[in-house]
């Protein structure tokens, strides 16, 4: 027999008129994801360590097999097992990938606050209509694509980084297009909390649509928005489509 260990909290938690239950695993996030799917529930209500389950499901749920916990020992359960990916209000974890050595993993967070921790690296979502700049990834022998990026030196401002290599790659066409927004980060994490962490921003920037877009240096190219987002690596594809 399968011992699952998905708990579930009761429906305390108000939001959009309503309460909502927490819906995590404190074994592993493959099992969470399975349960959930049998269960229907959506991928928009996973939050980087648990779903959020609107109060009517709360009894199905039970039936299915969730073990109800008070949310205090869902949080300490988690914690526990390492498996909790902290958030600040505003945000969401959309995506966590384990990394080598085996006590590092990446959290990709949608966000518009500051990330915790030094920016090490700056990646560039540069948009013309449904299309994205890519890079072809030839480190991997086989089709794929990164986004622009730069290291940041200690001191350096990241907008200004940016800002330099969009000159570099599309020339003075750089300055007519609009104001970069922070889309997200992908935090990097050491251990099981987030006092040794580093990140890298993302930042969008988007050709105003007037005119064609300027022809980018070699070897970056224009590419269709959604075929990149399948080709780019795992922990940035959340970020170019965060509305998932």
């Amino acid at each position: 027999m399968v011992v699952v260990a998905v708990l579930i909290d009761p429906p305390g938690w108000p939001a959009h008129g309503r309460l909502w239950s927490h819906l995590a695993s404190d074994t592993s996030l493959d099992e969470l994801h399975a349960f959930a799917r049998r269960a229907g529930l959506p991928e928009r209500g996973f939050e980087g360590d648990h779903y959020d389950v609107p109060e009517e499901r709360y009894v199905a749920l039970i039936a299915a097999g969730a073990v109800p916990v008070t949310g205090r020992d869902l949080v300490r359960r988690l914690q526990r097992s390492g498996l909790r990916r902290p958030k600040r209000r505003g945000e969401r974890v959309l995506a966590s990938f384990a990394e080598t050595p085996p006590n590092r993993r990446v959290d990709t967070v949608l966000s518009a606050l500051p990330p915790p921790g030094p920016v090490r690296v700056v990646q560039l979502l540069a948009v013309a209509g449904p299309h994205l700049l890519v890079l072809p990834d030839g480190a991997t022998g086989t089709e794929g694509c990164l986004v622009p990026t730069a290291p940041v030196a200690p001191g350096e401002d990241p907008v200004a980084v940016l800002a330099g290599l969009g000159v570099q790659i599309l020339g003075p066409a750089w300055r007519y297009g609009g104001p970069t927004v922070q889309v997200g980060y992908l935090r990097h994490v050491t251990g099981s909390g987030l006092a040794a962490t580093d990140a890298e921003v993302v930042l969008r920037w988007r050709w105003p649509g007037l005119v064609s877009p300027p022809v980018p240096a070699p070897p970056a190219v224009w590419a269709d928005a959604g075929h990149a987002a399948a080709l780019l690596p795992v922990a940035v594809a959340p970020l170019v489509r965060p509305s998932r």
